[in-house]
Parts: C-alpha cells; structure tokens; sequence
C-alpha cells in the first residue's frame, strides 16, 4: 500500500520538502505558491506559473496557507490521492489538508476540553472521528512504516523448528517431530 502511493505519486516526496511561502528565484515581488508535478523542483510564484517557457502545459498544485501552515484544497488534490482518512481543515470557506505534520510525536492539543482522537504517526489531536492523520506527510510516513514491516515479514529466515516440521516422517501420524527422546517416569 505504502509503495503504491509513492511509486504511483513521485510528486509526493518533493512535495513534503519544499518550502512554500518565500521569495521566488524570479525576482518577482510574489511569493512561491505553487508547485509543479512534472519538474518536482522548487515552488514558484504566479509569474512563473504563466511565464511562456517555465510551465506550460505542466501539472501545478496551488498550495495556501492557513494558521502559518501550507495545505491544498482537498477538492484539487482528492483527484490525485485519497485524502478521506487526512483531518480537513477550513479556510475561507474552503477545506484544506495540511502537507506537513501539526504535531510532534507524544504531543497532543485538547479540542474544547474533550479529548478526541489522534493522528496515528504525530500524536496530534484530531477534530474529526473518522480522520487517520493530521496532514498528508503523517499518512505518507504510515504508509512508509506499513510497507517496511511488509519487507521484513516476508524476510523471516528458517528457524530450527521450523525446520524439524520441515523434515516430519510421512508415515508418522504425527504432524511435528518430537522434541527429544521420551523417558518414563520412574517407578517409587
């Protein structure tokens, strides 16, 4: 699953590196807002976006900005990966999911004194009941440890019993070899 999402997405990775928000490299007075699917480069601002040889005809997201923190608009990127399971936040009428993680691992945000769920890889108090994450880097990083565990469960050498039932007589009704050689109790 985990290799799935980013062999079909290898956008994504850049995408959680870059920085949003800065001065772009073209001088412009705008600042970076955008980022491309076929370069994954560096974020760049609307100038770039419509400068004749930079973009054209590329696939671009536009990234906002919420709360000091970087999203896309979920119907934009709903499109491109599932994001059901990422807690959506709204700004300007719009909803969001975060690119970066809220939280840091261990600490958590009290929503109205109540005590709700949390993002399974930061920690990080989750409003909605049904949301797995708090941002799109928390489920790619689940996905990675999901796909780990996965390569090492298929990497189980041979164990010793495992090799005994390997080598069971036929014949014999038993289905696992013994373990040593049976003694009787003695007699008092």
């Amino acid at each position: 699953m985990g290799g799935e999402l980013l062999s079909n997405l290898p956008w994504l990775k850049p995408l959680l590196r870059t920085e949003f928000y800065k001065q772009c490299e073209c001088e412009s007075l705008k600042q970076c807002s955008f980022f491309c699917r076929d370069c994954m480069g560096s974020a760049f601002c609307e100038d770039c976006l419509y400068h004749p040889d930079k973009h054209v005809h590329h696939q671009s997201l536009r990234v906002y900005k919420s709360s000091s923190r970087t999203g896309l608009r979920v119907h934009s990127i709903r499109s491109l990966m599932d994001v059901s399971d990422i807690q959506p936040y709204t700004c300007n009428s719009s909803k969001l999911v975060y690119i970066n993680r809220k939280g840091r691992k261990g600490h958590g945000n009290h929503i109205n004194g109540r005590k709700g769920e949390k993002c399974e890889v930061c920690g990080y108090e989750l409003q909605l009941l049904t949301s797995k994450f708090c941002s799109i880097e928390c489920k790619v990083s689940s996905e990675i440890e999901v796909m780990e565990e996965k390569k090492e469960e298929d990497f189980v050498p041979i164990s010793i019993s495992t090799r005994r039932l390997i080598h069971v007589d036929p014949n014999s009704f038993r289905k696992r070899s013994r373990k040593g050689v049976p003694q009787r109790s003695p007699f008092l």
